[in-house]
């Protein structure tokens, strides 16, 4: 508590909103950077510590010019839960006006940061949506009659560091990273949001259609300059950068293979919000999960807004066409996973998932046995199911819905029946996700089924070693010769090519709810 005594000394929690918070023993590494508009404008930059976040006010803003030095004058401690904090503090409070997220996600320190903070140089890494790659924090030598410390946030020199020449990031990604506002906006200087986008549109997205084969002329041209291609209208760069090493392919092959499965990936991925895993260097580097939008994110994906579980709002990002799905490889984008619902009607489910997740010992054949029982589980409550391999160990078995249920409902079910298959052959399933308890047994997992979870997309690929790609197939497919990381980036065209039926055709179709009596709490007897 003593850690925040001088945050609270300097608040009135009853005036401000601004979290009065506590200090934590639970170990974290968050950073955030907050845009703060007061008496002048300036970027408060935190690394958690200690169960607080360390705290500088850095008045030009973070640079990623290499070795640029940005004067850090070193604040007082704030609460973690500051982290998440975005609005306008009153005037006449400390730090009276407008607070933006502009950026946050983990750190990463080199050796020790305790001993590095009392020394006053820290060395780190960033794992953003905006910042990324090595930094430095360096405390100066004490002026006369200097009241707080002064430090230099230093932008250190790696593959994520810009020229002079290069664009500003503040100036490239001025927006919130959690509501996609600008700071006017948010101090209510606007009416509207600039980074919302119109409505998404109703057509099916079974109706979209593919450009023509990949490799050809007018989905893959080549610039002048040799250093970028476009690939069904969406300029690629680095196209010749290798994603998965071992099988050879690169970015431009990524958004090939997309536009020449445009029609088989589209309607499990258009309008849907997406989680996104990132490896721009590709699947052997570091791979970090975006959710909302970052610097020189293409008009292809389109950014929504939408409403949070805090009476607030939250952004999410969606692609409505095979632009926006070159446009996400083009960010180095190798996994998409999706929610089990629309952005037409976020808040009842039109898919559930079962996720079938085998601990070590557990052989594929075990795991085929365990999505049959999912199956037999949900035609005896008659409900049609539908299954795909992940890419990794798994299976996903999949339960459309006419939007009916509420998140509550489906994740009450989806856990009825997961325990109660634990419950019947614990030998077998368990719901625990705790690795040591999972050993033998498969993994249930239920929790996919809620509102913000998310789940590989159909025929996604997955940043793991081989390139494989998340496919969809009919239940008589699954055997022991069937590998459930098998299909990939390499032979899935021609799996597609030669397929007589989609063995998830009539899904669109199915007019299914969730059985009233698992959807509604029992009467009490008597």
């Amino acid at each position: 508590m003593a850690k925040l005594a001088p945050y609270r000394a300097k608040r009135d929690f009853t005036r401000t909103s601004e979290p009065a918070g506590q200090s934590t023993r639970k170990a974290g590494a968050s950073f955030v950077v907050q845009k703060h508009d007061a008496s002048s404008l300036h970027y408060d930059f935190r690394l958690e510590l200690d169960g607080v976040l360390k705290s500088w006010a850095v008045a030009k803003g973070p640079s990623l010019v290499k070795g640029e030095k940005r004067l850090a004058v070193h604040v007082e401690d704030h609460p973690v839960e500051y982290g998440d904090f975005e609005g306008t503090i009153p005037e006449g409070q400390y730090g009276g006006g407008t607070v933006l997220l502009w950026d946050h996600g983990t750190w990463e320190p080199e050796g020790d940061p305790h001993e590095a903070y009392a020394k006053g140089r820290l060395t780190f890494r960033l794992d953003g949506e905006k910042l990324h790659g090595a930094w430095h924090l360096v405390r100066m030598a004490n002026r006369p009659r200097e009241r707080q410390e002064s430090w230099l946030l230093i932008k250190a020199e790696d593959t994520f560091a810009r020229s002079e020449d290069d664009p500003d990031i503040l100036d490239e990604a001025p927006l919130s990273v959690k509501t996609g506002r600008s700071i006017d906006e948010i101090a209510g200087r606007k009416a509207k949001s600039s980074a919302k986008t119109p409505a998404a549109s109703k057509k099916p997205a079974a109706k979209a259609k593919a450009p023509k084969a990949a490799g050809s002329a007018s989905s893959a041209k080549k610039d002048k300059d040799d250093h970028r291609v476009e690939v069904a209208g969406v300029s690629l760069s680095h196209p010749n950068r290798v994603l998965w090493e071992e099988q050879g392919v690169t970015k431009q092959d990524l958004g090939e293979f997309y536009v020449g499965i445009a029609d088989w990936i589209l309607p499990h991925l258009v309008d849907r919000p997406l989680t996104l895993i990132r490896c721009p260097s590709g699947s052997e580097k570091k791979c970090f999960v975006q959710r909302h939008s970052w610097a020189g994110l293409s008009d292809f994906i389109h950014r929504e807004m939408i409403p949070d579980d805090k009476n607030g709002e939250q952004q999410v990002l969606a692609v409505r066409d095979i632009l926006g799905v070159v446009a996400l490889v083009q960010s180095g984008v190798l996994e998409m996973h999706v929610w089990g619902a629309t952005l037409e009607d976020l808040e009842r489910p039109d898919r559930l998932i079962f996720d079938l997740d085998p601990g070590e010992g557990v052989d594929w054949a075990r795991v085929i046995e365990g999505a049959h029982a999912v199956r037999e589980r949900l035609t005896s409550l008659g409900l049609e199911s539908f299954v795909k391999t992940t890419g990794g160990k798994g299976l996903h078995v999949v339960v459309p819905l006419i939007p009916r249920a509420s998140w509550k409902e489906a994740l009450a079910f989806t856990r009825s029946m997961a325990e109660a298959m634990a419950s019947d052959e614990p030998d077998r399933y368990t719901t625990t996700s705790v690795k040591l308890e999972r050993e033998g047994r498969i993994f249930i997992d239920y929790l996919r089924n809620n509102r913000e979870a998310s789940a590989i997309a159909p025929y996604s690929t997955r940043s793991r070693p081989g390139a494989p790609v998340a496919t969809p197939v009919a239940w008589d497919e699954l055997s022991p010769k069937l590998k459930p990381n098998g299909f990939t980036v390499g032979n899935l065209p021609e799996r597609l090519r030669t397929l007589k039926v989609d063995p998830w055709a009539g899904m669109s179709k199915i007019d299914q709810v969730l059985p009233e009596a698992k959807r509604t709490r029992p009467k009490p007897k008597g």
